[in-house]
């Protein structure tokens, strides 16, 4: 048997310290390399959330330079500002009174058919009543989105009618406030349409369109008296600008009576659309038409034709009716080109004059109509309209910016109500060409003011 030596199970022993009395006897060793570890953690993680911080700084300037204007969530402001409320009172009293000059002041961008719209409507208005300005923070400094709630006194109706109208109100140089109907900066024109899709201004919108939508489809009387003074400011307004234009004739347009012409083809196409969600069948494109009917999900339609506002015609119950394009998607197409001979492209041409010339005393379905044939003779015609206007122009409703003169032509892009373009012709056929940010393209003059 070995026998161990004594000094070495006593080495073994002293080496066998408890953990704790080693870090005590080398504390003055181990504090410094615990302090020089916490120094480097902290640092790493300074660097580390300073990038962080750096990013997201980026990210949200990138993402304000593509909007243009950041888009504040602010909750609409009842009549906040007193300023703003007298230019809404006195633009209000201006339009009841139909004085031309007032609103000329007051509201920048306005033009002669939009000045004799106002004057012709103060022919059937009493005053305006109710009205409650909310408004939101602009794009730029001293700039308002106002949505302006009133209620129109009729002249030949007892009751008030409802109506939301949409302001985009600045300050000018010298401080003071007017109503921006010119608005060319795309930014300015992005920050708006986003604005007006914020969730407490669609409530706002439904619950007037509501209420107008109830009081008309109820009262037999209102709706025939506001088919008449639609007609009535078409007749007035056409008539207003035929003498003005009689004063001032245009040259060119001697020239444009020898002209003849040439035969071409018409190019038809027709689809069929599915329902992509539950929306209204109306019996005109407009959302205050009656309402004939619902869709299901899935459910087919012939559309005869997708109009330039945003709405198809479609077959429907051996007639037809409207829906908005947005909410359906295609399911199939098919076209056919039809041979026009030069007498037969005439015709169609007069045709088109005639139904824009009913439509100026019609309802807006038998409009629609007159829509329809303009549309078709479109492609069998592109004889200049040397009488009417050009220049900078704005559109009035949503509408698409086309590659050529035609429904079916391909989208070039989408323009808004407001949107300024530079109008180069016009067609008898009821087209207009135009430029916007470099793309020169084709829309339905009566979209144009």
């Amino acid at each position: 048997m070995v026998k161990k030596n004594k000094n070495s199970i006593t080495n073994w022993r002293n080496e066998k310290k408890d953990i704790f009395e080693i870090l005590g006897d080398n504390k003055k060793y181990l504090m410094p390399a615990i302090l020089v570890v916490a120094v480097i953690i902290t640092v790493v993680i300074a660097v580390s959330a300073n990038k962080r911080t750096t990013q997201e700084v980026q990210t949200t300037v990138a993402t304000v330079e593509n909007s243009g204007f950041e888009i504040p969530e602010a909750t609409m402001e009842e009549n906040a500002y007193p300023e703003v409320n007298a230019l809404v009172e006195k633009y209000y009293t201006a339009s009841a009174d139909g004085d031309a000059d007032t609103l000329a002041q007051i509201y920048k961008g306005l033009d002669e058919t939009e000045i004799l719209k106002a004057v012709a409507a103060s022919e059937y208005i009493e005053k305006f009543d109710n009205i409650t300005v909310y408004t939101k923070p602009g794009p730029i400094e001293g700039s308002y989105v106002a949505y302006v709630y009133n209620e129109v006194k009729l002249y030949e109706y007892d009751g008030n009618v409802p109506g939301l109208e949409t302001l985009y109100i600045c300050t000018d140089d010298n401080g003071n406030l007017y109503i921006n109907g010119d608005i060319a900066d795309a930014n300015e024109l992005d920050y708006l349409k986003q604005i007006n899709v914020q969730s407490d201004v669609i409530d706002l919108n439904n619950k007037v369109a509501s209420s107008y939508n109830e009081m008309v489809s109820g009262d037999e009387a209102l709706a025939e008296l506001l088919t008449r003074m639609r007609s009535g400011l078409q007749v007035s307004v056409g008539e207003a600008l035929a003498t003005s234009e009689a004063t001032t004739p245009d040259e060119s347009a001697l020239e444009s009576s020898e002209e003849e012409t040439q035969s071409s083809e018409t190019t038809v196409t027709t689809r069929v659309i599915k329902a992509t969600d539950v929306v209204n069948i109306r019996s005109s494109d407009s959302e205050t038409a009656d309402i004939l009917d619902k869709t299901t999900i899935g459910q087919e339609f012939k559309e005869l034709e997708a109009l330039a506002n945003g709405w198809s015609k479609v077959e429907y119950k051996n007639s037809v009716a409207y829906v908005k394009t947005e909410f359906f998607e295609i399911v199939s197409e098919e076209t056919t080109v039809v041979e026009n001979a030069t007498e037969d492209a005439s015709s169609q041409e007069d045709n088109a004059d005639a139904a824009g010339s009913a439509s100026a005393s019609a309802s807006d379905a038998s409009a629609s109509s007159s829509s329809s044939t303009q549309s078709a003779s479109t492609g069998a015609t592109d004889k200049k309209d040397t009488t009417a206007k050009t220049g900078k122009m704005v559109v009035q409703e949503t509408v698409r910016l086309r590659k050529e003169a035609s429904t079916e032509s391909d989208v070039l892009e989408t323009l808004y109500a407001g949107t300024s373009v530079e109008v180069t012709e016009q067609y008898a056929s009821g087209w207009a060409k135009v430029t916007y940010k470099n793309k020169t393209g084709y829309i339905k003059s009566e979209f144009l003011n």
